[in-house]
């Protein structure tokens, strides 16, 4: 598994910013969604979780897609 990019949407929708992490493992990609109440901030937000997953996920596979809510996108 592997980062490929964060994303965060210009216009916040209901007052949040959604920042979406992208992985790539053996030709297939994942994401992983963080919302917050500005743009920066969920950029960070979802960066920190990405490198925390990516450490989880060495380890345990399941329970880190289960706990940081990644799935195939």
């Amino acid at each position: 598994m592997r980062s490929v990019e964060v994303y965060v949407n210009d216009n916040p929708v209901g007052g949040q910013y959604l920042a979406q992490a992208f992985f790539e493992h053996e030709g297939r990609e994942y994401e992983m969604s963080v919302q917050t109440g500005s743009r920066e901030e969920a950029e960070a937000l979802a960066r920190s979780q990405a490198e925390a997953y990516l450490a989880e996920w060495a380890v345990d596979e399941i329970a880190a897609n289960q706990k940081y809510g990644v799935y195939l996108f």
